[in-house]
């Protein structure tokens, strides 16, 4: 029984090591867009079986990272405006739930702890620490997430999460904070219809403002850790 958790648990970490190395060769452009990728080629360069690979392949898949393509295989996805903008439309649902569950169950230690993030937002942003701004935003709202104690959001939220991190918003600051905060403040006061109708104001209005700078002739994906 323990050899079988053990080799189980073996080829799990194997499956995570090449997920998270193709996920890095794709997002700083090793492996460009429309890039075929060869299962026994990887399975040689990574040292494992062609199975790990094609799991590894299959997960990224589920991140609209890769895409199979007329049954001639797994390619890098050719990420496009619809794309990004399809995620931030599944996380506005999901983060509605999180929030309406949020309510019922985070603690009041646990907003305070989000408050000073939403706090260290704003200064990353007055300080022109872009990135490290939006790292932390993300970070707030996957907290979110993980605080409604649904695992199943967990789960899906993985899955859509990498596509948005191709572009920032680029929103006020001040605004955002105080959106923030709002959020905050109605999941303290347990206050359900609200908490769900801001954070979808909020995730809708990240949307609009993404989708101003996608229409951008001059736009360039920027992946953010």
């Amino acid at each position: 029984m323990a050899s079988t958790e053990n080799a189980a648990e073996s080829s799990l970490t194997r499956r995570h090591y090449v997920r998270e190395n193709l996920q890095r060769m794709i997002l700083n452009g090793e492996k460009r867009p429309g890039t075929k990728l060869r299962q026994q080629e990887l399975a040689k360069r990574f040292q494992v079986a062609q199975g790990v690979i094609r799991e590894a392949l299959l997960e990224l898949q589920a991140y609209g990272l890769v895409e199979m393509i007329d049954r001639r295989g797994m390619f890098v996805t050719k990420l496009n405006k619809d794309k990004i903008l399809e995620a931030f439309e599944v996380r506005e649902m999901h983060e509605a739930l999180a929030t309406r569950l949020c309510c019922e169950r985070v603690t009041r230690v646990q907003i305070r702890e989000l408050v000073e993030i939403s706090q260290q937002i704003y200064e990353h942003a007055k300080a022109q620490k872009m990135d490290d701004m939006a790292s932390l935003d993300r970070d707030l709202h996957a907290r979110l997430v993980r605080l409604s104690g649904n695992s199943m959001l967990g789960r899906l939220a993985d899955n859509y999460a990498i596509l948005g991190k191709f572009v920032r918003a680029e929103r006020d600051p001040v605004v955002v904070r105080d959106e923030h905060l709002a959020i905050l403040r109605a999941i303290e006061e347990g206050r359900t219809d609200d908490a769900e109708r801001l954070i979808r104001q909020h995730v809708s209005a990240a949307r609009l403002a993404v989708e101003k700078r996608l229409e951008r002739s001059d736009f360039q994906p920027h992946w953010v850790l």
